[in-house]
């Protein structure tokens, strides 16, 4: 099967996405500015596929309202909520063609030394990580965009310097989701990168490894 069938059949696999409405990013000249329509395919297609789900999990047709909700049920969690079953997740992004994926992905197995139980595992090579990549055209994108929004002009600024978005900025943006506009383009792409990104902890990585061993 080829890769965009399967990014159709994510999303045709429930009729609620047919109803939503598309992020029109055509209006956004800074986007265009920076990625070619290829990429910006790509970005639509990762966009859908999150509609898809927050649209689904809050029963709102509405992207701008179901992820408000989406947002809110995150804040009002005590318990790490994580959006997506890794494997539907990674199968989606490893569908895309490899330039979209690469303008703002990597997969890796640097997870560190990690101290599980009564074991040491350094780099375990059945541990894969999604990362966001500090250097890269979205992050050309923020910069753009962050000569006029001071918000996105932080995010680039933290991922060039420590490389990840930190725990307090990734927070922030979730108790002050009411704060963003998510038909606007530059929000829905953030948001939707943003859920993209939440994995799963390492140890819930080893748990779910060593369960199905």
């Amino acid at each position: 099967m080829n890769k965009f069938m399967v990014i159709v059949m994510f999303l045709v696999a429930t009729p609620h996405i047919s109803g939503q409405k598309e992020i029109d990013f055509n209006s956004d000249k800074s986007l265009n500015k920076i990625f070619n329509q290829k990429e910006i395919e790509g970005l639509k297609s990762m966009v859908q596929f999150v509609d898809n789900m927050v649209e689904k999990s809050t029963n709102e047709d509405n992207p701008n309202k179901a992820y408000h909700l989406y947002f809110e049920k995150i804040s009002k969690t005590p318990e790490y909520m994580v959006p997506f079953e890794e494997n539907v997740k990674y199968r989606f992004l490893k569908s895309l063609d490899s330039t979209q994926f690469a303008m703002l992905w990597n997969f890796s197995q640097n997870a560190g030394v990690i101290k599980y139980r009564d074991s040491i595992y350094r780099n375990p090579d059945f541990i894969t990580i999604l990362e966001l990549k500090p250097f890269s055209k979205y992050m050309d994108y923020l910069k753009e965009i962050g000569k006029d929004d001071p918000y996105y002009k932080f995010l680039q600024q933290e991922f060039e310097r420590v490389g990840n978005l930190m725990q307090g900025s990734s927070e922030w943006f979730v108790r002050n989701h009411k704060k963003f506009d998510f038909d606007i383009p530059k929000n829905r792409l953030w948001a939707a990168i943003y859920l993209l990104r939440r994995e799963e902890s390492i140890e819930m990585k080893l748990d779910k490894y060593f369960k199905n061993k």
